[in-house]
């Protein structure tokens, strides 16, 4: 159960136990200042730029309907937020606020399916909407334009090795045996399925110039783990404002990365506001089945444009919220909302245009833009990737849960769980503190501040319990 805005907040709904996360846009108004200042009230002075203003927020009163669980009487509590710090943020992330899990990114090895899906999107840019007969056919004149003569030399050899072997094997078959001329060719092509592999796995040492690692013709090839820097290329740096190209020179179709600050105020992310905009209606109508009128502009930028993240340069990295847009001849295709933070990248949302992303075979854009924000993640040597909000209920969720190893926070003991671990408790139940599973990290500092100390505005009066 959530309720998506920008700003920030958590409670737990009265229409299932599925966690509920609020996020509202910033307001003008008086708030609540976690400054921690220990001065008494007549003697604070002005708030300083770097610290967030909050006030609370109560929705218990006004019931809505849960997007995930379908049901009705989801309630709501948290709080508004006018401005908020990136460590504030952070602290809260970690203190359960989001209610996700999160990737260790320094960690994360692609699994098979997810290596299936960024090879779907690179042949598509690259090939386009050939046919399958134009595909094979390019796809065997680069191969045979790239085979070296060395190659050529391990083939021949090869195949002189394997038709001795099938000679003397074919022999040895029918004298002690009673096979069948037939049976003996179902044989005779599996063994040639077999040489074929070993050739191809030979070719790929030879352009790599690995042939050093060949013992005779024995070598075997293992499955070693795949890294993300052997699937996409490494150009996903943080670089405002700039194109960054990843695709080949020879493709179908240009594909490009652009990183822009999520600010209405900043003229480089406005130049592509409205293109942006485009994209993100034909989303929620298409894949949201929302209404128009539901997805203006205005309910866009206050959603999705205009963070209470303060921006802050720490360490030569710019943190705050961002748009990673991907751009395939020069227009948006998707759009992956971010949040870098000091300790990680969070996922805030993501759209993209449905009529691209359909065109091709299975592309999957949630699991492909995942990948190449664990990639960002990596490149910022961030250690924890925030993938946002995890429902387990939700199968359109389960695709988090397979970037491993991922942990979930305990939304009692506000420590990290295993995923893995995690999973059949979910199954059996809606909700879980994960009380009895190993706790994978130290527990979250609980901060040191008193809290009679903090600054509160009541009554437009600055004040403090104490």
């Amino acid at each position: 159960c959530l309720a998506v805005g920008r700003s920030v907040l958590s409670a737990r709904p009265a229409c299932c136990h599925c966690p509920v996360i609020l996020l509202i846009r910033k307001i003008k108004k008086s708030s609540l200042n976690t400054s921690h200042s220990t001065q008494p009230p007549s003697k604070m002075s002005t708030p300083d730029p770097l610290q967030s203003t909050i006030s609370s927020l109560d929705l218990s009163i006004s019931p809505t309907h849960c997007g995930y669980c379908g049901g009705q009487g989801s309630l709501s509590q948290g709080m508004w937020v006018e401005k908020l710090t990136v460590s504030d943020y952070q602290a809260l992330l970690d203190r359960g606020w989001r209610r996700s899990g999160r990737c260790k990114a320094g960690e994360y090895q692609p699994t098979k399916s997810q290596r299936k899906v960024v090879k779907r999107v690179q042949n598509f840019v690259k090939n386009g909407t050939k046919s399958k007969e134009d595909e094979v056919s390019s796809a065997k004149t680069t191969k045979n334009e790239a085979a070296s003569n060395n190659v050529d030399e391990v083939n021949k050899s090869l195949k002189r090795k394997e038709k001795e072997l099938t000679e003397e094997d074919g022999k040895e078959i029918f004298e002690t045996t009673n096979v069948k001329p037939s049976q003996f060719k179902k044989v005779e092509g599996q063994r040639k399925a077999k040489t074929l592999r070993r050739e191809k796995y030979l070719e790929k040492l030879i352009k790599s110039g690995k042939e050093g690692e060949l013992e005779g013709e024995a070598a075997v090839p293992k499955n070693k783990p795949k890294h993300i820097s052997a699937l996409i290329p490494d150009q996903n740096f943080f670089a405002l404002n700039q194109k960054i190209l990843q695709s080949e020179t020879d493709s179908s179709h240009k594909f490009e990365l652009r990183l822009v600050k999520a600010d209405l105020t900043d003229k480089h992310f406005m130049r592509s506001f409205h293109a942006s905009y485009r994209v993100y209606r034909q989303y929620q109508t298409t894949v949201h089945n929302d209404k128009p009128q539901d997805c203006g502009i205005q309910t866009f930028a206050g959603f999705l444009c205009d963070s209470p993240l303060i921006y802050e340069t720490k360490e030569n990295k710019v943190l705050g919220a961002f748009h990673q847009q991907y751009l395939v001849d020069g227009l948006i295709v998707a759009v992956g909302v971010v949040d870098i933070l000091p300790h990680s990248l969070s996922s805030v949302y993501l759209y993209y245009d449905p009529v691209w992303w359909g065109k091709g075979p299975n592309l999957s854009p949630g699991t492909y833009t995942a990948i190449r924000e664990v990639q960002l993640t990596q490149q910022l040597d961030l250690p924890f990737y925030y993938m946002g909000f995890y429902i387990h209920s939700c199968p359109k969720m389960r695709y988090k849960g397979r970037f491993l190893p991922s942990d979930l926070l305990s939304p009692t003991l506000l420590s990290w769980h295993n995923i893995e671990h995690c999973l059949p408790q979910m199954e059996a139940a809606k909700y879980s503190t994960f009380a009895d599973i190993p706790v994978t990290g130290p527990a979250i500092a609980l901060p040191s501040m008193e809290v009679g100390r903090v600054r509160l505005c009541v009554r437009d009066r600055l004040t403090c319990y104490e």
